[in-house]
């Protein structure tokens, strides 16, 4: 679990980094941070698809009794160890907050 948290950290600071650099017309420096997080991505576990991760989140909506935007922390809490490696956080969390919206 440490260690997918390093490199999903990792791959998060060169996304980060291409956005940088794209914005500064900085294409080879980009092109770089990309091929790294390629490499970093290789040392994940397969991603969920779209269907496992909406149905993982509503299970988890419906395991905390989560009824409003004031619950969002106490799902994505559940959700971490589960989604770990597999999925995007931000994407998870945007998906939470579409469903108690």
């Amino acid at each position: 679990t440490q260690v997918l948290a390093v490199i999903e950290k990792q791959i998060k600071q060169r996304k980060e980094s291409v956005k940088a650099f794209e914005g500064a017309d900085r294409e080879d420096l980009a092109s770089k941070e990309q091929a790294e997080i390629e490499i970093l991505s290789q040392f994940l576990p397969e991603a969920m698809t779209e269907e496992e991760l909406d149905s993982i989140i509503a299970q988890a909506i419906a395991a905390q009794e989560a009824t409003s935007m004031k619950d969002m922390g106490k799902v994505m809490n559940s959700l971490r160890p589960l989604i770990a490696g597999r999925a995007d956080p931000s994407q998870v969390s945007a998906k939470i907050k579409a469903k108690l919206a």
